[in-house]
């Protein structure tokens, strides 16, 4: 039985073809023979005289690999006339960014929505590992940077990290040691990076676990079906891909398939149906659940976009 699906992503244009998760989905449900859309969130409407809102979208045509794809021609359509619908945009987590999940609300219950638009608008990727604190390093979410400052000398025994709550692959994280940059220093970078305590931040512990690779896993309805190790760049401690790290082959501990399966499961009855954990030293440090990137090793030779895309199909009972 065919499906009908829409990918609503970054534009087309935009994207790291070898890379991309979405394409590689967007290929295997159209090798399968089902239909697949995309369009952006600006492409997407809602008039008060429909009952739910409207796609200005275009079917993808492949040939012969993802990265090889043709658009026909623009048409527009009720989002409650899909199967399924990818919300694969990209952060910035911001308000154009909420609003889009309001329409994606629009097409429930005809159409299943992956992730939930509720639980996009409810899970924080960096926040969700509050959820689990025994599954992750210490960690304080604030505005203040005297707070902030104090969690860098005690919890963090003077070498943190901090991240910003709304951005993704490694964007404004920085690194912060008191031996290295001083208190004063330190604090002039929190009063900034908090707009002088009108902005929050996240602090945890800097785990040197990273220098030797972050583990990635890709879960999908619940079951783990991928993990791969991100090894950065020698000296440096961002192991994203667009940083340089190299991709390898991983086979997890019983104690990270345990924590990863157990939060997978848990989160998926609130409608996260596709994650992307990020894991240093063993502990869970970011819940990936806006376009999470399915990553694979060069020598891996698992199918694991077969797997996902049987896992949607039984999903939508199709299997």
């Amino acid at each position: 039985m065919s499906s009908t699906h829409l990918f609503v992503m970054d534009p087309l244009a935009s994207l790291n073809r070898p890379l991309d998760s979405s394409l590689r989905m967007m290929y295997e449900l159209s090798r399968r023979g089902h239909t697949v859309y995309s369009c952006t969130p600006t492409q997407l409407s809602w008039s008060n005289t429909r009952d739910s809102a409207d796609a200005n979208c275009a079917v993808l045509r492949f040939s012969g690999s993802p990265m090889d794809f043709t658009e026909d021609a623009r048409t527009v359509r009720s989002l409650r006339s899909f199967d399924a619908l990818h919300m694969r945009k990209d952060p910035p987590y911001d308000l154009d960014y909420v609003a889009t999940t309001w329409l994606l609300d629009t097409a429930l219950p005809s159409a299943r929505v992956y992730n939930a638009p509720q639980a996009l608008r409810r899970f924080n990727e960096k926040l969700a590992i509050f959820l689990f604190p025994q599954d992750c390093h210490q960690a304080l979410v604030s505005c203040d940077p005297a707070a902030l400052l104090g969690f860098v000398r005690h919890e963090a025994a003077g070498d943190a990290i901090l991240k910003p709550l709304t951005l993704f692959g490694g964007r404004g994280v920085e690194r912060l040691q008191l031996a290295l940059h001083g208190e004063d220093q330190i604090r002039a970078k929190l009063e900034e990076a908090t707009q002088r305590g009108q902005s929050m931040r996240l602090i945890q512990p800097f785990d040197k676990a990273v220098f030797a690779g972050e583990v990635r896993a890709f879960t999908a309805f619940g079951k783990p079906i991928a993990w791969c190790l991100k090894r950065p760049l020698t000296g440096n401690f961002l192991a994203n891909t667009s940083a340089g790290a190299k991709l390898e082959i991983y086979e997890p501990s019983a104690v990270e398939m345990e924590r990863v399966t157990r939060i997978a499961t848990t989160l998926f009855a609130e409608g996260v149906a596709f994650i992307g954990f990020d894991i240093i030293g063993g502990f869970i440090s970011e819940v990936n659940l806006t376009s999470p990137r399915l990553l694979k090793a060069p020598h891996d030779k698992n199918d694991y976009y077969d797997q996902l895309v049987s896992l949607i199909e039984a999903d939508l009972g199709q299997s």
